[in-house]
C-alpha cells in the first residue's frame, strides 16, 4: 500500500492556494465530477450535523486530499455508496475506540495514511490568517469527514 507523502501534500496546498477563485471552483468540480458519490457523502454530512461550514471545510480538504493521492502518483478508482456502505461499520467501531478509550490505533490501521492524519490533524487545530479557530463541534466534524475522505481514498487504491 503506497503512502502519500508530505511532499505530495504540500504541492497539493501549494497548487490549490494558488488557484483563482474561479480555477478552484473549476478544480474541484472536476474532483467532484471523478467522485460523485464521495462528494455527496461530504455534503451529506454537513446536511446531517446542520453545519455548512464543515460544507464547506470538507469540499476543500476533499480537493487537497484527493489532488495529494494524485500528485503521489495514485489514482484512486471512482467511490461507489457501496464502497461507503462498506467502509461505516468498521470506521464507526474505529471512531467508538476512539471515543470511549482514547485509542487511535484502530483508525491508524484503518485509514493507513500517517501524513494526510497529520496533516488533518495540524489543519483543524489551527488558526487561520485572522487568528481564528473552529468551533469545537466544527473540529470534531471535520475530523470525521476528513478521516473517511483520506480511508476511503486510500482503499479505491489499494483494492
Amino acid at each position: 500500500m503506497s503512502q502519500v507523502s508530505a511532499q505530495s501534500i504540500e504541492k497539493s496546498i501549494n497548487k490549490i492556494d494558488t488557484l483563482s477563485e474561479e480555477d478552484l471552483d473549476k478544480l474541484i468540480e472536476s474532483y467532484a465530477t471523478k467522485q460523485q458519490d464521495l462528494v455527496n457523502y461530504i455534503l451529506q454530512a454537513g446536511l446531517e450535523y446542520e453545519n455548512e461550514d464543515l460544507d464547506v471545510y470538507g469540499v476543500y480538504y476533499f480537493a487537497i486530499i484527493y489532488d495529494a493521492f494524485l500528485q503521489e502518483g495514485l489514482d484512486p478508482k471512482v467511490i461507489t455508496e457501496e464502497d461507503i456502505d462498506e467502509f461505516q461499520e468498521p470506521f464507526l467501531d474505529a471512531l467508538d475506540a476512539i471515543h470511549t478509550n482514547e485509542n487511535y490505533g484502530p483508525m491508524q490501521e484503518l485509514i493507513a495514511q500517517f501524513s494526510l492524519q497529520e496533516f488533518m490533524v495540524a489543519e483543524i487545530d489551527a488558526k487561520d490568517e485572522e487568528g481564528e479557530e473552529l468551533s469545537d463541534e466544527t473540529k470534531t466534524q471535520l475530523f470525521i469527514v476528513s478521516t473517511a475522505i483520506i480511508g476511503l481514498l486510500n482503499e479505491a487504491t489499494s483494492k
